[in-house]
């Protein structure tokens, strides 16, 4: 038999574990700890606050100093070229670097300087703001003098605060450039809060922003944010601190607040002891407020989920309502070339035009089977399929947009089928991109007969599909680094295209490659393995 407690018994016993509270030094000491722990916890979050804005804050200066940084080699490298592309200095080399003074204000003076070779290093041209210091010729030849031509160096400047990098340009000639570090940091990216300081090995470039407090120092507190700036030529080191008070850590207002909330839940706490019946409302209550958070932090991940499977509706049903416009463009499409050729207009302009739509409306409708796919996580494989006819289909595409820049596109690819497993569409990305890359190359020539090849042919077990031009070629400097990420060439370029062509080429075990003819431009190489290969290998890896 099951004994049950009696609750009149019980509530004796709760009522004498919590008469300690009606004690004076009792109640007032649970009141103390209650400020404390909330003055410990304002503490931490605001700590870790503070901590979270000075490292974001530090971070960004850290990325805007970094791309500066970068920009000077930049100026080094088209200097060089500039100055290499001349038999002796001219107009032309002072004209570009008085155009980097005037659009880069922190470079106050571009030096010229011939290297010894049997006489003393001496100045060729020299292009300052006014605000820069004379260049030592000696200085920048013992600098250089270990480099090969083409690397870059840092090193020290007379005047303070400034730095200088240099780059040897061939046996005969480096070039200079003086910076003024103060500049570097420009004044609406430094917090109000903030002590920066920017420095190198041999001292600071930059000192500024808050003063520290005077008062309460043994209370106040440093958040500091240190870190290097990435560059391999210039050495310099960012730091970023923030000084914080007791005021800050734990403001008054809040705390006085807290201070009077708790006392009045105390006193009334101890009302509430009184009661029996009350104090077990008062746990009801608070059962009830701890159900109610624990429904709430489940509604929030409920809802949280919804967000996420309505995004995955709207672009399925965006695929959808796409789809109905392009099966009925597909339709007409089709439609109109079987009136065509029952009129006897096959293979006339009109018929070329619906056989045009017929092709881009499958090809729109194959990225939205892709959209589909991917929205609805499951990736599509890749089939066996014919190359000749999907370059042909590109290079048709291809065709009217560098007809209306006046290059004109071949095409070379054998009658037999070209198979491999492959998906179409992004293989028609892959080429579709190195062909825009040549005519690009091709228009900035100027040349009145611009020409872009696009050749498949076989290669052993493989196949390789060619895109070339006759343009100015790669740069033997460029070249190493042309499929990495965000490098490129072209001013308004992101760098992402060739690095997304490789990924694409090696997801189906293929390779790409570039270089420069033998009669010149570049030649983009893609290759990919045959469908009788691929299937040899499998059989053979199981």
């Amino acid at each position: 038999m099951m004994i049950l407690p009696n609750p009149d018994l019980a509530a004796p016993r709760m009522h004498r574990r919590l008469t300690f509270l009606r004690s004076s030094a009792a109640f007032a000491g649970g009141w103390l700890l209650l400020l404390a722990a909330f003055g410990a916890y304002s503490a931490t979050s605001h700590w870790q606050a503070f901590e979270q804005e000075v490292s974001e804050s530090g971070r960004a200066l850290q990325r805007a100093i970094s791309q500066r940084v970068a920009q000077h080699d930049a100026h080094l490298t088209g200097l060089s070229a500039l100055g290499l592309a001349q038999a002796q200095p001219s107009e032309d080399f002072d004209l570009v670097a008085k155009s980097i003074l005037r659009f880069y204000p922190r470079i106050v003076a571009i030096d010229l300087v011939r290297l010894s070779s049997g006489t003393s290093p001496d100045v060729v041209s020299s292009v300052t703001s006014g605000d820069g210091s004379t260049v030592d010729p000696a200085q920048v030849s013992r600098a250089v003098e270990m480099l090969t031509p083409g690397k870059a160096a840092y090193g020290a400047d007379a005047k303070p605060g400034h730095y200088r990098v240099m780059k040897r340009m061939n046996e005969t000639m480096a070039v200079s450039l003086d910076i003024d570090g103060a500049k570097l940091v420009e004044g609406e990216e430094l917090p109000r809060w903030a002590t920066l300081r920017l420095s190198t090995a041999e001292g600071p470039l930059l000192e500024t922003g808050a003063r520290q407090p005077d008062a309460a120092g043994f209370l106040a507190r440093t958040v500091s944010f240190d870190a290097s700036i990435a560059s391999a030529t210039q050495p310099l080191r960012l730091s970023l601190q923030r000084h914080v008070t007791l005021a800050q850590l734990l403001p008054p207002l809040p705390f006085a607040l807290f201070a009077a909330l708790s006392l009045a839940g105390l006193v009334l706490v101890r009302s509430l002891l009184k009661h029996r019946q009350d104090a077990a409302l008062a746990r009801e209550a608070a059962e009830a407020a701890s159900q109610r958070e624990a429904l709430r932090q489940h509604e929030t991940k409920l809802a949280h989920a919804l967000r996420i499977n309505s995004m995955g509706e709207m672009a399925s049903g965006i695929a959808h309502e796409l789809t109905q416009p392009l099966t009925a463009l597909l339709s007409q499409s089709q439609a109109g070339r079987r009136i065509a050729a029952a009129n006897g207009l096959t293979d006339t302009p009109i018929d070329t035009v619906l056989a045009a739509n017929v092709l881009q409306a499958k090809r729109a409708a194959d990225i939205l089977v892709r959209l589909r796919a991917y929205v609805g996580k499951s990736a599509l494989e890749a089939g066996v399929h014919d190359l000749g006819r999907h370059v042909a289909d590109i290079v048709a595409l291809s065709r009217i947009d560098l007809d209306r820049r006046g290059i004109a596109l071949d095409i070379e690819i054998p009658e037999a089928p070209a198979l491999a497993r492959i998906d179409p569409v992004e293989i028609e990305q892959v080429i579709h991109n190195l062909i825009r890359n040549a005519a690009d190359a091709v228009e900035q020539t100027e040349r009145a007969d611009g020409r872009v090849l696009v050749a498949l042919k076989p290669a052993g077990a493989s196949y390789e599909i060619t895109v070339s031009d006759n343009g100015t070629g790669i740069p033997p400097d460029i070249l190493p680094r042309l499929f990495e990420p965000f490098f490129s060439s072209k001013p308004d370029g992101m760098g992402l295209g060739l690095s997304l062509c490789e990924s694409i080429v090696e997801r189906f075990d293929g390779s790409i490659s570039a270089g420069n003819g033998a009669a010149g431009g570049a030649v983009f190489t893609v290759r990919l393995p045959a469908a009788q290969d691929m299937q040899k290998r499998e059989e053979a890896a199981e």
